[in-house]
């Protein structure tokens, strides 16, 4: 019998995750398993760029058999708008449940979890809480909540009582199992139910460097020989925007012609300002938004890469997407130390840099560094640690079906 799975997903899969972390494992898990997966839909760019998106992304999801639930997502008033969402995400799981049963749950982050786990209280499907971050402590050290609001305290609630239920658990880094066992919901459990560690991997087929694609996109922006320095992502929150700009500025003062690269997905007007502020040339950067096909010939055109995330408890549960991606067409990074298990993974790889304090001697020592390590072109040094830490095919895909197996033979489904 081929067991049935939801995925669960408060994320739209046209937003910039959607097609690299979400639709890639459903897809592959689709192979094995009956897949479903449930999203929220929500604006990401033009009308029209959105519904061109998402009419190809059903076609692949039909192609592969798996079907797409689709509900409204709600912004305002925060907390009411979110308490409402789940209660329509529940309602809907119970709707598609009576209608055709699920064997299992895969709740991707919270709010998800908090559906899949009363879904579980009305019809006993098990259901996997894959961790993607510590919300609650998130939020306050982003500076959005404080510890003694509402929407923390009923966050935190809400977290106890998921962990105290769910059947399976996954995490993003070893860094933070020593912290979640500390939690209220699982330190109170007999034992520890399944419990997988697998980062945030890419499909190493989509992003891997190509010499062609280099030429040509760095004709497109008119950088000739210059080497090129890359930052792909959000801004603002604990993605170290200043710090970023600064170490570029320094870097620039010790490598010829380094041009910087700016790939975001919002507030591009708020870079420009930035470095306008730094007094850097026009001519020296460029700010864009990047579509996720051309992701890899961005990064191929470019010789290195940064990633300043500012360290705080939440931030020992992340393995942020940008590490995989990086390295998967070649490209060595400076990141900060702290976040999550990137301290490990740099550590005598070869493939970057480790930022530990944000004063310009220590940017100095970094920018040189990495000037080596991007002068070497050791591309391939790069991709060998992406196919053996951030594999979709060989490292993510078998490990979800073995926690999928683990949970099905402790559950009566």
């Amino acid at each position: 019998m081929t067991r049935r799975v939801l995925y669960v997903s408060y994320n739209s899969l046209i937003e910039p995750l959607g097609p690299t972390q979400i639709l890639p494992y459903v897809l592959g898990l689709s192979e094995l398993f009956d897949m479903s997966v449930l999203s929220y839909d929500k604006p990401v760019r033009t009308p029209e760029d959105d519904a061109r998106d998402s009419a190809t992304t059903a076609e692949r999801l039909s192609a592969h058999g798996v079907a797409w639930i689709r509900l409204r997502y709600h912004r305002r008033p925060s907390v009411p708008a979110t308490i409402f969402d789940i209660a329509c995400g529940v309602w809907r799981v119970l709707r598609e449940h009576r209608r055709r049963p699920f064997h299992l749950l895969h709740a991707r982050g919270y709010v998800p979890a908090a559906i899949a786990c009363a879904v579980k209280k009305c019809t006993g499907v098990p259901f996997l809480f894959d961790i993607r971050g510590l919300q609650a402590e998130e939020y306050v050290d982003a500076g959005l909540w404080d510890r003694t609001g509402v929407p923390y305290r009923l966050t935190k609630f809400v977290e106890q009582w998921i962990l105290r239920d769910t059947d399976g658990i996954n995490t993003l880094t070893e860094a933070v199992r020593p912290v979640l066992r500390e939690f209220p919901g699982l330190r109170g459990r007999p034992t520890l139910p399944p419990w997988s560690v697998i980062p945030t991997c890419v499909d190493l087929d989509h992003f891997r460097f190509d010499v062609v694609a280099r030429h040509k996109m760095r004709a497109r922006l008119n950088v000739g020989d210059r080497p090129v320095l890359v930052y792909s992502g959000s801004i603002g929150t604990w993605y170290q925007l200043s710090e970023m700009l600064d170490f570029y500025v320094t870097a620039r003062e010790r490598w010829p012609g380094l041009f910087l690269l700016v790939l975001v997905n919002r507030s591009p007007a708020e870079v420009v300002t930035a470095l306008e502020e730094r007094e850097v040339s026009a001519c020296d950067f460029d700010v864009r938004w990047a579509h996720h096909d051309e992701m890899p010939a961005y990064l191929s055109a470019s010789d290195a890469a940064v990633a300043f995330i500012r360290p705080s408890l939440s931030k020992q549960s992340s393995a942020p997407t940008k590490y995989a991606e990086y390295l998967a067409c070649g490209l060595p990074f400076a990141a900060t130390s702290g976040v999550g298990d990137i301290d490990a993974l740099l550590a005598g790889s070869g493939v970057g840099v480790l930022v530990t304090t944000h004063s310009q001697e220590a940017h100095k020592a970094a920018a040189d560094q990495l000037r080596v390590l991007a002068e070497s072109r050791d591309r391939a040094g790069c991709r060998t640690v992406a196919e053996r830490e951030f594999s979709m095919v060989s490292r993510a895909l078998p490990a979800y079906r073995e926690l999928y197996a683990q949970m099905f033979r402790g559950a009566a489904v």
